[in-house]
């Protein structure tokens, strides 16, 4: 463990903004290149590093948790919200995207490739930002309809700003998809509804879906593998992981308050028959949001 600790405090050190939240960010883009899910460009030493450092804490924990390991964990998510997404693109209910937080992630590549007409714009904090559009350049591996632009989700004003971040790429008059994967829990619950306003306040215009993932506090804190994995969790972020909601129905109300029209929470169980997801003996740890804002009615 103590190993484990220092490779913390070097990713740390060499990260390149302020966030909490940029050690996940780097764990996480190694492991989508790990499973092709992003091109080797997208691979840090930062994410390596810690990757390695963190397979023995991870074998052992995952003997108290059915099996399932972060990496696992993070794969089930990961490939629910792309058919979440490629469903709503296939059947013309969404022509752009924006993507908030997703780090060194390779989806929008990937969806621009599949899906041609496309608009997939990605926004995260400047450090982050920066460097991906650095290591896409030098890969060459930019595309017409893939846009990464600096963006601060907690920012109510400033050019950092979800609306003024977003002004020059995102079409009003289109319906929009807007993806969190990773990040909600980091936030208290007010700032979390806070931000699911924005959201459904700018799919008001054309409509349109919001996709992320969440822990919910309630059956799953009684369980060894949320207990594992939120511990996993604080420890990468330096600071508290927040479970908001005692169960489903809580989340659910609280994004229809927020303004969207429906919402259904899933878990990776429910998608066995559709996707070819990580198998564990344990309980799931995460629910998928799907939450539809309808378009504003027109006189």
């Amino acid at each position: 463990m103590p190993s484990v600790f220092r490779t913390l405090r070097r990713v740390r050190a060499a990260g390149d903004d302020s966030s909490r939240i940029s050690p996940t960010a780097h764990y996480t883009g190694y492991v989508w290149v790990r499973n092709t899910l992003s091109p080797p460009a997208l691979r840090t030493p930062q994410g390596a590093v810690l990757f390695t450092a963190l397979q023995p804490a991870m074998r052992v924990a995952s003997r108290f948790t059915g099996g399932l390991t972060l990496e696992q964990m993070l794969l089930q998510r990961h490939q629910i919200i792309d058919r979440v997404l490629d469903d709503a693109i296939a059947r013309g209910r969404v022509t752009q995207v924006l993507e908030i937080a997703g780090g060194m992630s390779g989806r929008g590549l990937r969806f621009t490739r599949r899906h041609r007409e496309l608009v997939y714009v990605e926004g995260d904090l400047p450090g982050m930002s920066k460097r991906k559009r650095a290591a896409l350049t030098k890969a060459g591996l930019e595309r017409p309809g893939h846009r990464v632009v600096a963006l601060d989700v907690l920012a109510e004003r400033g050019p950092l700003a979800l609306a003024e971040a977003i002004r020059e790429h995102v079409d009003p008059t289109r319906p929009l998809a807007i993806v969190t994967e990773g990040l909600v829990n980091y936030f208290p619950q007010d700032a979390v509804e806070s931000m699911w306003r924005r959201f459904a306040a700018l799919l008001a215009s054309a409509g349109g879906l919001y996709v992320s993932d969440l822990h919910t506090r309630g059956e799953s804190e009684y369980y060894a593998t949320s207990r594992a994995f939120r511990r996993a969790l604080e420890l990468f972020a330096r600071g508290s992981v927040h479970l908001h909601y005692e169960r489903e129905e809580q989340a659910r109300a609280a994004l229809l308050d927020a303004g969207f029209t429906r919402a259904h929470l899933s878990r990776p169980r429910d998608w066995r028959g559709t996707l070819e997801l990580p198998r564990t003996r344990g309980e799931d740890v995460i629910r998928i949001i799907e939450a539809w804002r309808d378009p504003e009615a027109r006189a």
